[in-house]
């Protein structure tokens, strides 16, 4: 592979908080080409679950999302958090926080880039089994989380009305489909003409 990384010259902070760490980076490509300002996100990783019951049913929860200004469907989700041990620690985590609900067996079905243009974060997907409610929600005072079991196909048709929007949470139900070898249910079992 010819491609070469481009070279950092300087940084610098815009804000660094606890929701947002921004920085302008000075860049020089392979080529010779100066680029500045090119903005990244620094950003914790982020762990999602797709979780299934005992009747095949998927939880999802739905919560306020304020850069969409909706309230949108999504599956269990959230940060890596500095107490955590790995991603699925924090995983279990977040299950049970947003929905009092425990697997059980959780297994990887690996890790993407949230946004490898401009953001430094990946998000580790889980599939889980034997998912089931076995205490009440522990939600931050910023949160107000629903959330149910539905079937498949009602997913499917959460997402193609624009319920169920988040491009990664999609990413991840694709993923979780493929692994239990449930892409013809999810997809009504039509086949392509090949």
């Amino acid at each position: 592979m010819t491609l070469k990384p481009w070279k950092i010259l300087s940084s610098t902070y815009l804000v660094q908080d606890r929701w947002i760490s921004l920085r302008a980076d000075r860049c020089e490509t392979a080529a010779g080409v100066i680029i500045e300002p090119f903005y990244i996100f620094e950003k914790a990783d982020w762990t999602h679950v797709v979780a299934f019951d005992d009747a095949q049913r998927i939880l999802i929860v739905r919560q306020y999302r304020h850069g969409a200004r909706e309230v949108c469907a999504e599956i269990p989700c959230g940060l890596i958090d500095a107490s955590d041990v790995s991603p699925l620690d924090a995983i279990e985590r977040e299950l049970l926080e947003e929905t009092g609900c425990k697997a059980e067996q959780i297994e990887s079905l690996g890790s993407v880039y949230a946004n490898p243009a401009r953001q430094t974060n990946k998000v580790h997907s889980f599939i889980a089994f034997g998912t089931r409610q076995v205490a009440e929600q522990n939600l931050d005072e910023t949160e107000d989380i629903e959330f149910e079991f539905v079937e498949i196909d009602q997913l499917m048709r959460l997402i193609d009305s624009g319920e169920f929007s988040q491009s990664l949470h999609i990413s991840s139900v694709f993923l979780a489909l493929r692994h239990c070898g449930l892409l013809d249910k999810a997809y009504h079992g039509t086949k392509f003409g090949l």
